[in-house]
């Protein structure tokens, strides 16, 4: 157990330092998007492999974090970093409103709801163009820092901060409540589980989360518009999750790096990238039900 603590901290040492080696401005940029994609994806776990819950809607709370942030900062003068604290806040407030709105719906019709959110989400964002900026979105919008390495470090340590707090969760009693309604939710009210309450939970939770990321992508990138709200960003997510193995919270952080790297590197067949994601992810699926997360784990 020493032994494999040590091997990590080696490596997310080794990893920290790279940019000091390396000082690639380019691949900097690409892994402060894992960064972000990583958080969303590990919030979504939270949702998903601990309460059961199959929501198509995250990343419509991730588009909306990021719209609050670039108003808190464009009409009320608040300072970036403040502004990540609006977006968690937003973030909360629709996991709580969705959790609520939800709790009728199961399986895939929860999927489909929620999945009408996100769609309703990019047609109102389409729609009010005077503060949204529709399709074309709005710009200049002030930064966290001009200086790519300080969001490197900033962004790496909301994926480490969220990742380990997260991972308390899960291991607590709340966790161990809400595998019980994801393993069966009868068996989890016969137990004395408070179905509602811990669904909720995991949806107010996780959602901040995902409104943080948003705060995040807007304060990285200056910019926020209704594309935040495509569907790719959610088939991105799934990808993610699957291949990365959902249900352990490090596994869909890990698929963030998988998908985002090799996106950027497929590049030169980018008509077929979805294809080979989509036949990869029913490999792994296949073969490995626990996903890449679950490889490592084997190995280590």
């Amino acid at each position: 157990m020493k032994a494999r603590f040590a091997l990590i901290a080696l490596l997310l040492a080794a990893y920290a330092a790279y940019p000091l080696v390396s000082g690639d401005g380019y691949i900097m940029r690409v892994l402060i998007l894992v960064h972000i994609f990583a958080i969303l994806a590990a919030s979504l776990d939270l949702i998903v492999g601990y309460t059961g819950q199959l929501t198509a809607g995250h990343t419509a709370i991730w588009g909306w974090g990021a719209y609050f942030a670039a108003w808190s900062i464009l009409y009320f003068n608040a300072p970036p970093a403040a502004s990540l604290f609006v977006s968690a806040v937003v973030g909360a407030l629709l996991g709580f409103g969705i959790g609520v709105l939800c709790l009728r719906f199961k399986y895939l019709l929860l999927t489909l709801v929620t999945f009408a959110i996100l769609i309703l989400s990019y047609a109102i964002a389409r729609q009010f163009t005077s503060i949204t900026g529709g399709e074309l979105g709005i710009h200049g919008i002030p930064k966290l820092s001009d200086n790519t390495l300080v969001i490197f470090y900033v962004s790496f340590a909301a994926l480490i901060a969220t990742i380990l707090i997260l991972l308390a969760i899960t291991k607590s009693e709340i966790g161990l409540r809400m595998r019980a309604i994801k393993d069966s939710e009868e068996g989890a009210k016969v137990l004395g589980v408070d179905v509602v309450k811990y669904k909720v939970l995991a949806n107010v939770i996780g959602s901040t989360f995902a409104g943080f990321a948003g705060g995040l992508y807007t304060t990285y990138m200056g910019s926020v518009g209704s594309t935040n709200f495509y569907v790719d960003h959610l088939l991105r997510l799934i990808l993610m999750w699957g291949i990365g193995g959902g249900g352990s919270i490090i596994g869909p952080a890990i698929g963030a790096y998988i998908v985002m790297l090799l996106s950027e590197y497929l590049r030169v067949i980018e008509e077929y990238r979805l294809i080979l994601f989509g036949a990869a992810l029913i490999v792994i699926l296949r073969v490995f039900p626990s996903g890449v997360y679950g490889i490592i784990r084997k190995v280590l």
